[in-house]
């Protein structure tokens, strides 16, 4: 098991001339803060306090969270999806960028703003080694208050895969069966989204399937959260592997979808992991499916077929025409229309694109004709039980968003 959360003393540093000894004495602790009172005239200020969160820091803050914290920070989100989609913040957030060096390394600017507080997460995937296989990928979130003042830096890799999964958590939450859950990978992602299915709706679950070739991570991975699960969550679902290396894959896969109530695609994939024909027919009980994995456009989780069933006339249901046809849901609609493998390559229209924060906003006074009541309900009873697909394609707000909370939990344990 990790360490206790926050074991570390927490120690103030006053601003030091000696850059040296600063250096010296920050590794010593997961989390710092520095109080800096220099004004330009280097007399004393105003104090400002910085907090450094690595990953093994925000790990042990976010694994030990309550089911109640974990809603609250559930809520966080889906705050900022309504805010993203209806509230005006989709025109103040900048477009990320992209850098490729000739040496193969690989960086990602995403920067975030909002009335309070913005910032950036840079990632990086650093050059390819001897072998060819790249590194993971590692970065940091830095945060500032409105007045530009550094507030945070965080770690990224548990933050985006805490975040990420729990983007997927938001319409998982709607569901109204989640007896077998399937989920396709074995990496941070699976891991994250595993931690908070068992957090927000674990004694409902009965079994999680993993979808995987690589046998050993994902027992592996199966060891680590059982372990965790014992220690925290105590749910009684079982654990399950399907080895895509053997030879009655398909036909095993196959059968576990014929029952499958949720789906989790978490891999960067460039073809799509199974065929629409394991999910058709099924009209009694249809399941949900998320596709976070996927990335850029060349990548693709979802067989296109299976989105033309997902829209087809009469396949679901519509909260903005208010019209009984499918949809698929996305967090970010112009950028998945853009960029997003599956809506590019099953050419879906924008008018068959629902966002997240567009359904999290209906409420009684959004029609003047008395007609919202029906709406919502045939929402509901859409995203509860209809065949519904997400697709993320994330919402830089969210990282602005999260990390944001997560400083103020971590301040809110220290002190």
């Amino acid at each position: 098991m990790r360490s206790p959360i926050f074991a570390a003393k927490w120690v103030f540093f006053p601003a030091y001339s000696d850059k040296r000894s600063l250096r010296a004495t920050l590794p010593q602790f997961r989390i710092t803060y520095i109080s800096s009172r220099l004004n330009r005239d280097h007399t004393m200020a105003e104090a400002s306090n910085i907090q450094f969160l690595d990953n093994s820091t925000v790990f042990d803050l976010l694994i030990n969270l309550s089911r109640d914290e974990a809603i609250e920070l559930r809520r966080v989100v889906e705050q900022t999806f309504k805010d993203f989609s209806v509230g005006g913040e989709r025109q103040y957030q900048p477009a990320p960028s992209f850098v490729n060096r000739p040496n193969g390394q690989t960086a990602l600017f995403r920067p975030f703003t909002s009335n309070d507080s913005f910032g950036t997460k840079i990632i990086a995937q650093s050059t390819p080694g001897p072998d060819g296989n790249k590194c993971d990928i590692s970065g940091v979130i830095v945060l500032c208050d409105s007045a530009g003042t550094p507030t945070g830096m965080l770690s990224s890799e548990e933050v985006t895969g805490y975040r990420t999964s729990m983007n997927a958590m938001v319409p998982f939450s709607w569901r109204k069966h989640v007896d077998e859950i399937v989920i396709f990978g074995s990496g941070m992602q699976a891991l994250w989204h595993t931690r908070l299915i068992l957090t927000l709706r674990g004694s409902e679950v009965k079994t999680i399937t993993y979808v995987s070739s690589s046998k050993q991570r994902v027992n592996d991975l199966i060891a680590k959260v059982s372990a965790e699960n014992e220690a925290r969550w105590k749910a009684g679902c079982s654990f399950r592997v399907l080895d895509s290396t053997t030879s009655d894959f398909q036909q095993n896969l196959e059968s576990c979808l014929q029952t499958v109530d949720c789906i989790f695609c978490t891999t960067p994939s460039k073809k799509p992991l199974f065929p629409a024909k394991y999910l058709a027919g099924r009209d009694a009980r249809r399941p949900f499916l998320s596709a976070v994995g996927s990335w850029q456009s060349d990548m693709i989780e979802v067989d296109p077929e299976l989105l033309h069933l997902a829209v087809a006339p009469k396949a679901g249901y519509n909260p903005i025409t208010k019209k009984e046809d499918g949809v698929i849901l996305v967090d970010d609609r112009e950028f998945g229309l853009a960029h997003s493998g599956e809506l590019l390559q099953g050419k879906i229209a924008a008018k068959d694109v629902v966002e997240l924060g567009e359904i999290l906003s209906l409420t009684a006074a959004d029609d003047a004709d008395g007609s919202t009541g029906t709406n919502i309900q045939k929402t509901n009873h859409f995203v509860s039980e209809g065949l519904v697909i997400y697709k993320s394609v994330g919402v830089s707000l969210t990282d602005l968003t999260v990390s944001n909370a997560i400083l103020q939990l971590a301040k809110a344990k220290r002190d």
